[in-house]
């Protein structure tokens, strides 16, 4: 009896621990289909892209497993390929003003509608990629309101407004003050807004989206506090920081050292390194650098929404490590790079694994969602960020 009640709350325990996701996307897989896609897309004159986007992402989704079940993608390549084409319309029309007939109320019409359509874009891109996923044949689907996307970004103008209008007045006290005073000022205006204002509405807008995605019946819930994402980016901004005198000094040590060194050399020699090697070596270390900054920051707001998420009585956890995934995005660089961009694919599937396989989910049972059917989304906001490199990080 006592046996039995031991093998049941140890295998109570067992299911309470957290699972993690698990990644198989291999190189090999990834570069056939990875160097297909770009040669048809190529052949097609871009045609092939919306072919292309879902055979990656089938791919992706397909290899990420949790609980030895894998996602799945599950949108129509020609469906995507409308809203590209709509996109894409929409982007010659403003080139054709600008670089062709060169009318600037035409180009700026076509900018200013942009801009109008910009929230309901972006809602649309949620939408869409939530209703293109499914777990267990069960679909997730997003419910969120356009008119908060729109209120969001009137209340961020707003805040726009507020924060540099003391900007104007500062303008007039540098006839008066020290210049170096109102640099400070300048300064002390733009740090707030980094660890203040920023940290509000990226906290809403995660929650405006996360509150309202679903997987079946069961909603998401965001439950981020003003003072844990203030917290977080006061971090981040140290550590940036940090990180950028870091780079500075190293920077001015190995400058100063090579300097030295060919100067010890004939004169061209030393002119060539001056002209050529040293501005390619400045490029390849902002390049670096960029890399670098772009895992830390992937690392910490990964690592905060999944910690701050739950469905049911699920909860999500990251244990990214974010130096380690700026060591990985940063060295990424370099293989791309020196291979040319072959060593892409390489690079992908190393960044994915990483992150995937330190998210975690605890859940007493994975049988509890049920299914709620499947909703077709609007395809015209997610190429539009697709299109423009807009990243909302869904």
């Amino acid at each position: 009896m006592d046996s039995n009640i031991s093998e049941s709350l140890e295998s109570l325990n067992k299911e309470l621990e957290y699972l993690p996701f698990e990644f198989r996307g291999k190189t090999k897989e990834y570069f056939k289909i990875w160097i297909v896609n770009i040669a048809l897309s190529v052949l097609t004159l871009g045609i092939y892209s919306a072919w292309a986007k879902v055979r990656t992402n089938r791919y992706i989704y397909g290899n990420t497993f949790l609980n030895n079940s894998n996602f799945e993608f599950n949108a129509e390549p020609k469906r995507i390929l409308y809203g590209r084409l709509i996109v894409f319309s929409f982007y010659a029309i403003f080139l054709f003003a600008t670089d062709v007939i060169y009318n600037k109320e035409l180009a700026l019409g076509v900018f200013t509608l942009f801009l109008l359509l910009l929230p309901w874009l972006v809602r649309q891109a949620i939408s869409f990629r939530l209703k293109s996923a499914s777990y267990r044949n069960i679909h997730f689907k997003y419910k969120g309101k356009t008119r908060e996307f729109y209120k969001l970004s009137l209340l961020f103008i707003f805040a726009l407004i507020v924060l540099f209008s003391p900007f104007i007045a500062l303008g007039f006290l540098e006839k008066v003050l020290n210049k170096e005073f109102v640099l400070f000022l300048y300064s002390a205006f733009m740090f707030i807004f980094f660890i203040a204002i920023i940290p509000l509405f990226y906290r809403k807008l995660k929650s405006l989206i996360i509150d309202n995605s679903y997987y079946g019946k069961d909603k998401f819930n965001f439950k981020a506090t003003k003072k844990g994402v203030i917290w977080l980016f006061f971090k981040m901004a140290l550590l940036t920081l940090l990180a950028s005198l870091v780079i500075g000094f190293i920077t001015i040590v190995v400058s100063t050292m090579l300097g030295a060194y060919f100067k010890t050399l004939n004169i061209g020699s030393y002119d060539f390194v001056k002209q050529t090697l040293v501005p390619l070596g400045a490029m390849m270390l902002y390049l670096i650098s960029i890399g670098f900054y772009k895992g830390i920051t992937d690392g910490f707001l990964s690592n905060f929404i999944r910690n701050n998420t739950q469905i049911k009585e699920c909860k999500f956890k990251g244990d990214i490590e974010p130096f380690t995934l700026g060591f990985i995005s940063a060295t990424n660089i370099l293989a791309t790079i020196f291979s040319l961009g072959l060593a892409y694919p390489w690079a992908k599937m190393r960044y994915l694994k990483y992150k995937t396989e330190h998210t975690y989910l605890l859940c007493d049972s994975y049988d509890k969602f049920i299914s709620d059917g499947k909703e077709r989304g609007s395809t015209i906001g997610e190429e539009t960020m697709d299109f423009f490199d807009i990243d909302i990080g869904v």
